[in-house]
């Protein structure tokens, strides 16, 4: 068998600011008795990011309930199932924050390496129109104050 090296890696970063990211992968780790979900995002460019969330670490736990709200419209005190819900995620489109990130090993051409990585998602896309559907909760944040009791 002749294997052709592919040494350039052909690794696309996702671009910084508000991105459309769909969910293509979503699975436990380690499968026996998890202790994290691992979500891969991919950017309309062919960008991927991959998200791991520990159930350990509540700042982690609380990004993936964000997450899961935002793909499946869970409330508050719904329960998620890692078992079945899971699959669920995949091929949900989000609006997401990305942020880049400066790696601290320099690479073989002395340059630090840059990541993406999402900072928040802020919520779900339609499948069919590409329109972002805006959550009750970012619809009350960005809500202009018209109160007239002043």
């Amino acid at each position: 068998m002749i294997i052709k090296m592919n040494l350039k890696g052909n690794f696309k970063l996702v671009p910084e600011g508000e991105q459309v990211l769909e969910i293509t992968g979503a699975e436990l780790k380690p499968s026996g008795k998890p202790t994290a979900m691992i979500v891969t995002f991919a950017h309309g460019d062919g960008g991927k990011i991959q998200n791991r969330y520990n159930f350990d670490n509540d700042q982690s736990l609380f990004a993936m309930s964000v997450l899961c709200s935002v793909a499946l419209g869970l409330e508050d005190g719904d329960e998620f199932d890692t078992v079945t819900d899971i699959k669920k995620l995949i091929g949900k489109k989000v609006l997401c924050e990305v942020k880049h990130s400066e790696g601290k090993t320099p690479k073989q051409d002395g340059t630090l390496p840059v990541f993406a990585n999402v900072k928040k998602v802020i919520s779900l896309v339609n499948d069919d129109t590409g329109e972002v559907i805006d959550s009750p909760r970012n619809a009350i944040a960005e809500k202009e104050d018209f109160d007239d009791l002043d």
